[in-house]
């Protein structure tokens, strides 16, 4: 597998834990107010197996799970890791702007733009 197939490789199970972060999101969000507590938590079972958007998301994280072992298989833990977790970051922040129209402030979209140069950094072989 070439250099460049296992970032691509790479990109199925950041966007797979990004996109299930999204529907916990949106699934928590229909569930309502969440207590912290004991009893909350136990009630909180039956209801994640009744709403889809969680379940949906569950099923992401196994992929992305599943794949982002394989990747590890073939590539060093401390290049992917940081990839995984910075790409994660900018793609659960612009997509939870637009979908469930958070806030960005300027801090936060240097930051963005500080995490890619990062990736590009880490992603160098020097």
């Amino acid at each position: 597998m070439s250099f460049l197939q296992g970032y691509l490789i790479l990109i199925i199970p950041i966007v797979a834990a990004s996109v299930a972060q999204l529907l916990f999101k949106k699934g928590v969000t229909n569930l309502g107010s969440l207590d912290f507590s004991l009893t909350g938590i136990i009630s909180l079972i039956p209801r994640v197996f009744q709403s889809g958007w969680l379940l949906l998301g569950v099923g992401l994280f196994v992929v992305a799970f599943l794949t982002y072992l394989i990747v590890l298989s073939k590539y060093q833990l401390n290049i992917v890791y940081p990839i995984f977790v910075s790409l994660g970051i900018i793609i659960v922040s612009l997509a939870s702007w637009f979908s469930f129209k958070e806030t960005l402030s300027w801090l936060q979209i240097l930051g963005i733009i500080v995490i890619i140069f990062g990736i590009f950094l880490v992603a160098t072989k020097g």
